[in-house]
């Protein structure tokens, strides 16, 4: 096979084809990489792994998290976070409704997370698509004078944050055990960080898990993160994703911020693998 890589909007997303993720020389690997620090978002099609496979790539990046969700994980491969509509002899596969809601994948722990790699293992016909909103890219649109007033900034990010407000009004959606979400106190990240591979400063808040900036009053934070909110996701910083089954997608949680989008019935069988890589160099 002949590996390409296709850039596919201005500021994020490569689709990589010609190429086997459970086959791939450190060269290969090591393009691989760089196109996920360039590009953010990268798109490899009809891969077929199993979750051994899938493990094993994922940690060609780094350490792997384990979710606190216990109840979501892949017997087999706890690093496997089960994202799954699908119910199987009244049992369900997984944690449904996941992420429908501006996020970046565990900001709420103290070491927040690198990437993630996603695996589609089912996918509805149509919809259920994935947008991604790039936050470096978002931060070098800012004007000068809020750059330099969110430099020195820090934020309060909570997994309880993203249940209270967004999880628990989606129908269908079971209720986060109280233990999970004991186990994830607040902590404090900054508003803008410093990418580590490409230098470039990222905004590092997000609706789902930042609850609000501290040293500002509670309505001043809330006006500035809405505004940060409206500037991230204008469109030219957008790529949305169609999912093909036996997709793998890996996106860069240090720059960009993403949304599932929830447009499927519960008939249509949507079932997903995620890994998450931690970001060892975070600040």
């Amino acid at each position: 096979m002949n590996m390409t890589c296709r850039q596919m909007t201005p500021n994020l997303g490569a689709e990589i084809t010609g190429i086997d993720i459970a086959n791939l020389d450190n060269k290969t690997f090591d393009t691989i990489y760089d196109a996920f620090n360039r590009h953010s978002v990268v798109v490899i099609r009809d891969q077929n792994i199993t979750p051994e496979q899938h493990v094993d790539f994922s940690r060609r990046f780094g350490k792997l998290m384990i979710h606190v969700l216990k109840d979501e994980l892949l017997e087999e491969h706890p690093e496997v976070y089960l994202i799954s509509n699908v119910v199987e002899n009244g049992k369900p596969q997984g944690r449904p409704n996941a992420g429908q809601y501006w996020h970046s994948d565990l900001t709420y722990e103290k070491t927040p997370s690198k990437g993630s790699v996603m695996y589609a293992v089912e996918v509805p016909e149509c919809g259920g698509d994935t947008m991604f909103a790039h936050t470096a890219a978002a931060y070098d649109a800012l004007s000068e004078p809020m750059k330099e007033f969110l430099d020195d900034k820090t934020a309060i990010h909570h997994f309880r944050h993203a249940i209270e407000k967004y999880t628990k009004n989606i129908p269908g959606t079971a209720p986060v055990p109280e233990e999970a979400l004991n186990a994830r106190p607040p902590v404090e990240h900054p508003v803008i960080r410093m990418h580590p591979e490409t230098g470039r400063k990222c905004l590092f808040v997000n609706p789902g898990f930042t609850v609000r900036i501290k040293d500002l009053a509670l309505d001043e934070s809330d006006t500035i993160l809405e505004h940060l909110y409206r500037h991230m996701t204008k469109p030219q910083f957008f790529y949305r994703h169609s999912w093909q089954p036996r997709d793998i997608v890996l996106w860069d949680n240090r720059s960009l911020m993403h949304c599932a989008v929830g447009d499927y019935g519960p008939e249509q069988r949507r079932h997903m693998h995620r890994t998450t890589i931690m970001d060892s160099e975070a600040a």
